[in-house]
């Protein structure tokens, strides 16, 4: 081997070594914040019962959280995009420790709280676009699939822990330590990203500034795929999140399943999702490295098509075949969004990435705040068969049209 070659080599296992680094400081940073954000759903029952309030009154704390991250996600973005994922994200996610350190030590009623949320939903919207960014700009496009797979897959990692632990120190110490643990949390995410984590080498992509946002549209409009990609992506948080939302009360009220075990079943399809978010854009990028659109519209077809089969099994129905559907629906229902967020940030143009990524996830989190409330009102209407229809017909759609355009090569 000539020393060129014996040079190459090293530059390239020097390299992959360095990605993949990088990739283990932008899942620690996605889990870090995964933990804090869900764990505030985790913690909604304390704050009911510690301030005296109704459950929906509690629940406000998800909803201006989740609604303030949704007026904030493109202007952090933009922020990214003008400044560097890890500036950014360092000073977000030590704002949202700020938040959670405030929770603990001044919250005692649910004014105050929903402030504190507030804040925390304003900076939590950082992660995902600083995130993506990273990725894309470390990444070659061969490796990004499994890249971004392993980053997402932290999001239910995140909230498998938040389940685990948050619960324990709000029993045992009261739900201010549990406070405590998220401000921690946030710190350590912070340090992590802050600390460790360097922007790569690049010119190109210091030089330009990030498009506003008409022309931003307009850019990536003209990207044959974004467009289906973007409905498609709509549809499936729409899917997804109402699924999550109501999936409890379907198994309780059809196949008449004890509430508990109930729950079990529940967080079997949130631990199937974990290795579905990893194996599917892994498989798509081995099998069918250009055709990524399509392979997330075959996704979105077996996703709905499992739920179809879960609506039409009779209410006696043997628990196997229960597993096995809500195994799949997991799996696929879950797994789908990885390849889905690499398609809307390799449209984007290079100095407008985590802008673009902000845009499309600014739409899907309004529609997934919406998703659950309109789902609950047709079933209440017209029963579940309907508004499983309803939920299940825009995915059929869009995923046709997506498969009906042609792939970039």
């Amino acid at each position: 081997m000539t020393q060129s070659a014996i040079q190459s080599a090293s530059t390239s296992a020097n390299t992959d070594s360095r990605i993949w680094g990088i990739l283990a400081i932008a899942v620690g940073t996605q889990a870090a914040g995964s933990i804090v954000s869900q764990g505030i759903y985790i913690l909604v029952p304390f704050w009911r019962e510690a301030f005296g309030v109704t459950l929906a009154s509690a629940s406000l704390a998800v909803t201006v959280m989740n609604g303030v991250q949704i007026i904030t996600m493109y202007s952090f973005g933009r922020a990214i995009d003008m400044y560097g994922e890890r500036k950014v994200v360092g000073i977000a996610m030590t704002a949202m420790a700020a938040a959670m350190a405030a929770t603990a030590l001044f919250v005692d009623n649910l004014v105050s709280l929903l402030i504190c949320m507030a804040f925390l939903g304003g900076t939590y919207s950082a992660v995902q676009p600083g995130g993506t960014r990273a990725v894309m700009r470390w990444f070659p496009p061969h490796k990004r699939g499994i890249a971004t797979g392993f980053r997402q897959a932290a999001v239910p990692f995140g909230t498998m822990i938040a389940a685990a632990v948050l619960p324990y120190f709000a029993v045992h110490y009261g739900w201010h330590s549990a406070a405590w643990v998220g401000a921690g949390v946030s710190i350590f995410g912070a340090l992590l990203f802050w600390g460790l984590y360097r922007e790569p080498d690049s010119i190109a992509t210091k030089a330009a500034a990030p498009l506003p946002l008409k022309i931003l549209i307009r850019t990536v409009g003209e990207e044959k795929n974004f467009w289906p990609v973007l409905r498609l992506g709509i549809a499936m948080s729409a899917f997804q999140f109402t699924f999550t939302a109501h999936m409890i009360s379907y198994l309780t009220g059809h196949f008449r399943i004890d509430i508990v075990l109930a729950a079990l079943l529940f967080a079997l399809i949130q631990c199937a999702g974990i290795p579905g978010r990893v194996l599917l854009p892994w498989l798509s990028d081995y099998y069918r490295p250009a055709k990524r659109a399509h392979s997330l519209a075959f996704i979105s077809l077996i996703a709905v098509g499992t739920t179809v089969l879960l609506t039409l099994l009779p209410a006696i129905m043997p628990m196997a075949a229960i597993l096995v559907l809500l195994v799949l629906l997991g799996f696929f229902g879950i797994g789908w969004f990885p390849l889905y967020l690499l398609e809307i940030a390799e449209a984007a143009p290079k100095s407008s990435i985590a802008s673009t990524v902000a845009f499309a996830s600014t739409i899907c989190l309004a529609v997934m705040a919406l998703g659950p409330y309109l789902f609950g009102l047709i079933a209440d209407w017209f029963g579940y068969q309907a508004a499983w229809f309803s939920l299940i017909a825009p995915v059929l759609i869009t995923a046709g049209q997506l498969l009906r355009s042609r792939s970039p090569q």
